[in-house]
């Protein structure tokens, strides 16, 4: 599996997105790890390994991903490692309540912390981070904090982001005629991102404007089986000239396997899950 691709997966698998859809990676993602804990301490599960394939089917070679969970489903620790990006421990920390209150991203060269709040209808209120790098030469810290409001209806409205203590800018949501979110904007830049959703309400599209050619892109594109787990995902790059389609098996109602194709339907790479 090319570079590209293994980053984009891994990604993905840790839940997280480099993109700037501040709704999608913060509030949707969060959902979608909450779901995929509670139904994995509902089937006691306490070990996720996954093995990395190449399009032609030979193992990548130096690739290890293995999540560990704590006995009360509080810690999960998931250790990865390839030839392309070395070791590095993604750690999740839970309430009793399976609600996500820190992740820590940790490698040789930089130590990424979130802190996840909550309001009292287990609603996301802030989300505060803070990143240090260093190398040979110089040490970096980053910090940036995310903090949300809701309306009288506990329905998103608005994000205020703080960059370093002092850059700061707000983020809008506008809302469909079924109280999903359908438009987020950012009051610096002006970027938008829109989102589409299908009859049952589940997310299908994420998609911004291209400032070049004025013409809409979509960033992520979703299918469901029958009981709402996503089935194909499709990922494009940010100015649309080139996307790849992850394809998901499950079982058991657990992922087992999803196969990575690029825009010319050609096999790049495959992953498989084992659970114990």
């Amino acid at each position: 599996m090319n570079k590209k691709v293994f980053l984009i997966g891994l990604g993905i698998l840790m839940g997280l997105n480099s993109q700037s859809q501040y709704y999608y990676k913060d509030i949707v993602s969060n959902i979608h790890l909450l779901a995929e804990m509670a139904n994995l301490k509902e089937q006691k599960i306490k070990l996720v390994t996954l093995t990395s394939f190449e399009g032609d089917g030979m193992p990548s070679d130096g690739f290890i991903i293995k999540r560990n969970i704590n006995k009360n489903y509080r810690l999960v620790e998931a250790f990865t490692r390839s030839n392309l990006t070395g070791p590095s421990l993604f750690t999740s920390t839970f309430t009793k309540d399976g609600l996500l209150i820190q992740t820590i991203d940790s490698s040789d060269l930089a130590v990424n912390t979130s802190n996840y709040f909550y309001n009292d209808k287990n609603k996301i209120k802030s989300i505060q981070s803070h990143i240090h790098s260093s190398d040979d030469n110089f040490t970096n810290e980053i910090t940036e904090a995310h903090y949300y409001q809701y309306n009288a209806e506990d329905l998103l409205q608005k994000m205020l982001i703080i960059k370093n203590n002092r850059d700061s800018c707000s983020i809008l949501f506008s809302l469909d005629e079924n109280k999903n979110i359908s438009i987020e904007k950012d009051t610096k830049t002006g970027k938008s991102f829109y989102y589409y959703y299908d009859s049952k309400r589940r997310l299908t599209d994420v998609v911004h404007v291209n400032q070049l050619n004025k013409k809409m892109v979509p960033d992520y594109i979703f299918e469901y089986n029958n009981t709402d787990q996503i089935t194909q995902m499709t990922s494009t790059e940010e100015y649309g000239s080139d996307y790849y389609i992850w394809k998901y098996t499950y079982a058991n109602n657990l992922r087992i396997k999803e196969k990575c194709f690029s825009k010319e339907r050609l096999l790049m790479g495959t992953i498989e899950y084992e659970y114990q």
